[in-house]
């Protein structure tokens, strides 16, 4: 029966990724760009390297549109995985643990554990063999991906057996301001998934790597705020924790110091507050679903203190610095955002310095759901350069916050270029920034315009750009917020 159940989710896996490759997403990858790939590698090749070991594959990888692929069957089976390809259908299936990723050749859209996923570079097939973008495969599977640019190597790690933790109690603690769910283990608990559900409200969470060792399956929980707290043992390796509601108040999830306890706060009040919200604010925004009010938007002013940022500087005069203008940005954004509703987290109010990889440090220990980086932008060698670009790294694990990377700031970017007259260069990805491979949430850098082109800094000068800068990634912030509930 079960092995039926599975020949039965992937036909219907193949009928979705061949359907969705006839009706647009398929690959805009150009032999051109294969050939490019393919002569540059030649001259400059990249070599592999598995747990430590070196592996030679008969087919060299391959750079195409800055993205590595690689073999798939040498590489990951090396690793223990099971490489399966289906001839009729063009599709590759890894599967590693519990990890599953199916892949079709030249189709952008990738299914990891059963979800759709967008890559930028698909699986193709070069001289005959199928190659796959190693950077999206490892890190869908939770192995380990570096590159070291020294030696050009493609450095793989497997991923750690990690055993699974006990969920020995559930307790709930009164406050003066909250009614706290606390959740215990005896161990470190390393991810969880929280939802939220209308008709009936329930706010739930869901603790992976986790067996439940507890023999009731519900505690009373009456107050204004809840009615009951249910758990269970969801999946083989999900722990399940609900609480039912009677008003409409998201729950505010944070880990303990030692990661072996999580906190569900729900604050007293709260209904009433977001009740009196209305429906926009006075700059025009919608206001957030109550079921996102619980996720932290982690707001990062970029720069500051010793760390000027670029700096405008005209007849050896300085005009501005850009961590100033991201400050006024950031608390700009951080008053709109609180006025929608949305829970906000400032990683500096002042002209204090944060260095680059305390940053993403800060915003992990803040459990915050979502970064965003307020940046602007400089060109010394090209006073011509202009515009807003947004940049964003694709993490395996967002579908965990129902939030994507790439979605964000392409809503960013499309909100910046409605609301501010100036030239677009796109939203792109790119993993080698700290702030954005280095942070657990998903995460976007905006570079709003150029301190060195004359234009840009005009604009820049003026509060009406600062405010419509704030204004415009409100609205993408509390658009993709709304999304990520809604969609559940």
């Amino acid at each position: 029966m079960r092995r039926n159940l599975r020949l039965m989710f992937l036909f219907v896996l193949v009928i979705l990724m061949v359907s969705q490759t006839a009706y647009g997403t398929k690959s805009d990858i150009t032999q051109k760009d294969i050939d490019d790939g393919i002569s540059f590698c030649k001259e400059y090749p990249v070599f592999l390297q598995v747990d430590g070991a070196a592996v030679e594959t008969d087919v060299p990888p391959v750079i195409i549109k800055e993205r590595t692929l690689i073999p798939a069957r040498a590489v990951f089976e090396s690793m223990g995985a099971t490489v399966n390809w289906d001839e009729d259908a063009r599709i590759v299936e890894i599967t590693m643990g519990t990890s599953n990723v199916l892949l079709t050749i030249d189709s952008s859209t990738a299914f990891v554990n059963g979800a759709s996923v967008t890559m930028e570079v698909p699986a193709m097939i070069i001289d005959g063999r199928t190659l796959i973008p190693v950077r999206f495969v490892a890190e869908s599977l939770s192995c380990g991906v570096d590159w070291d640019d020294l030696s050009r190597t493609v450095i793989l790690t497997s991923p750690i057996i990690k055993e699974l933790i006990n969920i020995r109690s559930i307790e709930i603690r009164d406050s003066s301001d909250s009614y706290r769910v606390v959740i215990e283990s005896d161990g470190v608990i390393e991810g969880y998934k929280p939802f939220a559900y209308d008709s009936p409200e329930r706010f739930g969470i869901d603790i992976k790597s986790a067996v439940l060792e507890i023999e009731e399956e519900e505690m009373d929980a009456d107050s204004e705020i809840m009615k009951a707290v249910r758990f269970s043992q969801f999946d083989t390796e999900i722990v399940r924790v609900v609480v039912d509601l009677k008003e409409k108040v998201a729950g505010k999830v944070s880990y303990s110091s030692d990661k072996k306890s999580i906190y569900v706060d729900f604050d007293k009040g709260q209904e009433e507050a977001y009740e009196d919200l209305g429906d926009t604010t006075a700059d025009g925004l919608d206001v957030v679903d109550w079921r996102a009010t619980g996720r932290l938007v982690v707001i990062d002013p970029g720069h500051g203190g010793k760390d000027t940022g670029s700096q405008a500087i005209r007849d050896g005069v300085e005009i501005l610095n850009e961590k100033d203008i991201n400050l006024d940005i950031a608390l700009r954004l951080d008053r709109m955002l609180k006025a929608a509703g949305v829970n906000t987290y400032m990683l500096r109010e002042a002209d204090t310095s944060i260095t680059l990889y305390d940053r993403p440090a800060m915003a992990n220990a803040a459990n915050g759901d979502l970064y965003i980086a307020v940046h602007n932008n400089s060109s010394p060698v090209n006073p011509n350069a202009r515009g807003v670009e947004v940049y964003y790294n694709a993490k395996a694990n967002e579908c965990d916050y129902e939030i994507y990377s790439k979605r964000l700031a392409e809503a960013v970017y499309a909100e910046f270029r409605k609301a501010i007259d100036i030239p677009g260069r796109g939203a792109k990805s790119e993993p080698a920034y700290a702030v954005l491979n280095k942070t657990c949430m998903p995460a976007i850098i905006i570079e709003g315009a150029f301190l060195s082109n004359t234009e840009d800094l005009k604009l820049m000068m003026t509060d009406e750009f600062r405010e419509n800068y704030a204004l415009a990634t409100a609205r993408a912030i509390v658009q993709i917020l709304n999304e990520s509930v809604k969609e559940e």
